[in-house]
């Protein structure tokens, strides 16, 4: 049998390793890890095979990078922003109000010590 007889049946598919990632909230804590594309959401970073299989509930992504620090070492802030955040009266902010009405937006931002 020579190399010009060898015939070609079938050729394998191209086998793509999945993509692991792990969505975040706006505080950057962890919502689910996940290897599925079809997920909608801009909230994600994509992790390594072992940050996946550990899975940690209690890690949080600040900056875009996986955090562990304890929650001792991590400090929530409202704070006045001028682009994204809810929209609240600017007297009271308790009171949401409509975006098109007079109000200051508020965020909470996260800071690791």
């Amino acid at each position: 049998m020579n190399e010009e007889d060898i015939v070609i049946l079938w050729e394998a598919p191209k086998i793509e390793p999945p993509e692991l990632r792990l969505y975040y909230d706006t505080n950057g804590k962890v919502i689910c890890y996940c290897g599925d594309k079809s997920i909608p959401g801009d909230n994600y970073i994509v992790i390594d095979s072992h940050t996946f299989s550990a899975a940690r509930p209690d890690v949080r992504v600040i900056d875009g990078k996986i955090s562990t620090v304890s929650s001792n070492g991590i400090v929530q802030k409202l704070m006045p922003n001028d682009n994204e955040g809810i929209s609240c009266h600017i007297e009271d902010i308790s009171i949401i109000v409509d975006a098109n009405e007079e109000h200051i937006k508020w965020k909470i931002n996260v800071y690791e010590l």
